[in-house]
């Protein structure tokens, strides 16, 4: 069954290979990747991940939290 696969695609390749425009729009192919590797990519910025994780008591060390018998807003 691979013998068979190898075979066909062998065919294929032969035939496509036969047909100008084929050639010819691989040699455009070709030349668009050439392009493309010659742009510069921008440098992509990632954020570093901080050393230490927060503690709870650092996030809402601004905060004033009030009892549930409150009806104040925070």
């Amino acid at each position: 069954m691979l013998w068979e696969t190898l075979e066909r695609v062998n065919r294929l390749r032969e035939q496509a290979m036969a047909d100008p425009n084929f050639v010819k729009a691989a040699k455009a192919h070709e030349k668009a990747i050439a392009k493309q590797d010659n742009v510069v990519q921008p440098n992509i910025r990632r954020r570093k991940a901080k050393n230490k994780p927060r503690k709870l008591a650092d996030i809402y060390e601004q905060t004033e939290f009030t009892h549930i018998g409150d009806h104040t807003q925070h």
